[in-house]
C-alpha cells in the first residue's frame, strides 16, 4: 500500500469518527427498503452517505455489518464496512455480489476496497444486485457471513448524488 493510500485510511478513520458525531445533525434524504441516505455539512463542506446493515446473519447474537457509500468533496463514491463488532486485527473481509467478489482492509471496526479503484466497480454492481454478502472475521469469536439486501440501493444512490452533485 502506498504512502497516499495510508494516510487516506488515516484520515478516513478520523472522519469516520467525525461522521458519527455528526449524524445527529445529518438530514435523511431518503429512506427505501433497507437502505437510509443522509447529508450533512462538515467544515464547510457536504457530506452525503447511503447506508444498509445485515438483514441476515449466520450469527444473531451481535449487529450486523453495514455497509456505506460516502460522497466527500475530493473523494466521491467510496465504499466502507462498518463493524460495531470490531474486525479481527490484521484480517480481511470479503464482500461478494453475484459473482463478483472484492476483498477488503480492516482497521478496528472499519474496513476498505484493497484495491482504491474498486469502490466505482462495487457501485456499479451493487445497483444492479440483489444481495451483498460480507465474510470476516470479529475480534472474538468465529467467521461471520452477513446478508444485505440492496433493495433500495439504488434510490439511496441517487439520492446522495442529487444532494452532493455527484454524476453518474
Amino acid at each position: 500500500m502506498d504512502k497516499a493510500r495510508i494516510a487516506f485510511v488515516a484520515a478516513l478513520a478520523v472522519v469516520g469518527a467525525a461522521q458519527q458525531a455528526l449524524a445527529d445533525e445529518a438530514k435523511r434524504l431518503v429512506s427505501v427498503g433497507s437502505w437510509e441516505a443522509y447529508a450533512y455539512t462538515d467544515a464547510g463542506s457536504k457530506v452525503c452517505y447511503a447506508a444498509a446493515r445485515a438483514d441476515k446473519s449466520n450469527d444473531r447474537d451481535r449487529a450486523g455489518t453495514a455497509i456505506a457509500i460516502t460522497h466527500r468533496p475530493k473523494s466521491p463514491g467510496e465504499v466502507s464496512l462498518i463493524a460495531p463488532y470490531g474486525f479481527k486485527k490484521d484480517s480481511d473481509a470479503e464482500i461478494q455480489i453475484g459473482g463478483m467478489k472484492h476483498t477488503f482492509f480492516t482497521k478496528g471496526g472499519s474496513a476498505w476496497a484493497k484495491d482504491g479503484t474498486a469502490d466505482k466497480a462495487i457501485i456499479t454492481a451493487m445497483a444492479k444486485g440483489k444481495d451483498l454478502v460480507v465474510k470476516a472475521t470479529p475480534s472474538k469469536g468465529a467467521t461471520i457471513s452477513d446478508t444485505i439486501s440492496l433493495k433500495g440501493f439504488g434510490d439511496a444512490l441517487a439520492a446522495i448524488d442529487k444532494a452532493c452533485g455527484v454524476k453518474r
